[in-house]
C-alpha cells in the first residue's frame, strides 16, 4: 500500500465501485418515483458487472500469485464474475437496451428540440 501505482489501482477500482452504486441508486430512486427505467437499470447493470470485472481483475493482480491460488476469496470472485456478466443478459444486450431507449426518448422529442 506504500506504492503510489497500488494507491492509484485502489483508488480507480473505489471510484469504478462508486459509479456502479450511483447509478444503480439512480435506478431505484426513479424506479421508486414510478418512472421508466428501463434505460437506467441497463446502465447500471452493465456498468455494475464490467466495473466489478475491471476491479476484480485489478485485485487479483495487486494480490500477485496469491490471487490465483484455489481458495483465495479473489480467485474465487475471479471465476464468479463471469457468471455475472452473463446473468440477466450480457453486456452487448444491455447496450443494445441503452441504445433502442436513447433513440426512442430522440423520436419521442420534438423536431425543435432535435
Amino acid at each position: 500500500a506504500d506504492f503510489q501505482l497500488t494507491q492509484a489501482k485502489l483508488a480507480q477500482m473505489a471510484t469504478t465501485i462508486d459509479s456502479a452504486a450511483l447509478l444503480t441508486y439512480r435506478a431505484a430512486w426513479q424506479r421508486d418515483r414510478g418512472e421508466n427505467v428501463t434505460r437506467e437499470a441497463a446502465m447500471a447493470k452493465m456498468v455494475a458487472t464490467e466495473g466489478a470485472q475491471q476491479v476484480i481483475d485489478g485485485a487479483v493482480q495487486l494480490f500477485g500469485g496469491m490471487g490465483v491460488v484455489s481458495e483465495v476469496p479473489v480467485e474465487r470472485l475471479y471465476r464468479e464474475i463471469r457468471a455475472l456478466r452473463i446473468y440477466e443478459g450480457a453486456s452487448e444486450v444491455q447496450q443494445l437496451i441503452i441504445g433502442r431507449e436513447l433513440l426512442r426518448e430522440w423520436q419521442a422529442m420534438p423536431e425543435v428540440s432535435r
